[in-house]
C-alpha cells in the first residue's frame, strides 16, 4: 500500500478511536468483502457469513479507542470473525451432527486458519485487479477465477468462439501479472501450491 494511503488511514483511523461514522463506514466498505470472504471459508450458508461478519463491525464500532493501528484492526477482525464462525459451527454441529457439511472444520488447526487469511487476502487483490481490466476480458476472467468455468463452456455461454476465449484469457491473465503488487503474486504463488484449480488458470 502506498505511503499516502497509509497516512489516510491511519488519520482515518483516529477519528474511528474517537468515533467518527464516517471514518467507521470507510473502514467497513473497505474490509467487508474480504472479510466476508473469509467467513464463507468457514460457513456453509451465506446468510449466516453475513449476520457473523456484520456482527464483528458492530464489535468493532463498539470498541472504537482500542486499535492503535489499521494492522491491528484487521488482525481483530479475522480473529473476531474465526472464533464467531466456529461458534456457529459448533451450534450447527449440535443441530445437524449427522450433515457432513457442518463439521467441515471440527479438527481446525492455526495453520488452516492462517492459509484462510491469506487466500482472503489474495483473492481480495484479484479481485480489484480484475476490476480494472476491459469489460469482456474481465468477464471471461471472472468466470474462470470465480466460476471455474472452461474456455469451452464460456464461449457457449458467450456465444463466442474458444479461439477468442483464450486470447481474451491470455490478455487479461498478463494484464493481471503487471497489476498485481510484488508481495500479491509472492502469496499467489504460494496460494497456488496449495489449490490446483487457481494455479492452473494462472500459469497456463
Amino acid at each position: 500500500m502506498s505511503e499516502p494511503i497509509n497516512n489516510r488511514e491511519n488519520a482515518l483511523l483516529q477519528r474511528l478511536n474517537m468515533g467518527d461514522e464516517r471514518a467507521f463506514d470507510y473502514f467497513f466498505h473497505r474490509f467487508y468483502p474480504l472479510i466476508l470472504l473469509f467467513a464463507r471459508r468457514f460457513l456453509v450458508d451465506t446468510d449466516t457469513a453475513e449476520e457473523v461478519v456484520h456482527d464483528v463491525f458492530y464489535k468493532v464500532w463498539q470498541k472504537q479507542d482500542e486499535f492503535p493501528t489499521v494492522q491491528s484492526l484487521k488482525a481483530f477482525l479475522y480473529i473476531s470473525t474465526k472464533n464467531a464462525a466456529l461458534n456457529q459451527l459448533s451450534k450447527l454441529r449440535s443441530r445437524y451432527k449427522h450433515q457432513d457439511q457442518y463439521v467441515q472444520l471440527s479438527t481446525q488447526t492455526d495453520q488452516p486458519i492462517i492459509e484462510e487469511i491469506i487466500r482472503a487476502e489474495v483473492y481480495s487483490s484479484l479481485s480489484a485487479a480484475i476490476r480494472t481490466l476491459p469489460e469482456q476480458c474481465q468477464r471471461i476472467i471472472r468466470l474462470i477465477f470465480e466460476e471455474g468455468e472452461k474456455p469451452v463452456e464460456i464461449a457457449e455461454r458467450l456465444n463466442i468462439s474458444v479461439s477468442t476465449i483464450n486470447s481474451q484469457k491470455a490478455r487479461g491473465l498478463s494484464l493481471l501479472r503487471e497489476r498485481l503488487t510484488d508481495k500479491d503474486l509472492d502469496l499467489l504463488v504460494w496460494l497456488i501450491a496449495m489449490s490446483g484449480p487457481l494455479g492452473d488458470h494462472f500459469l497456463g
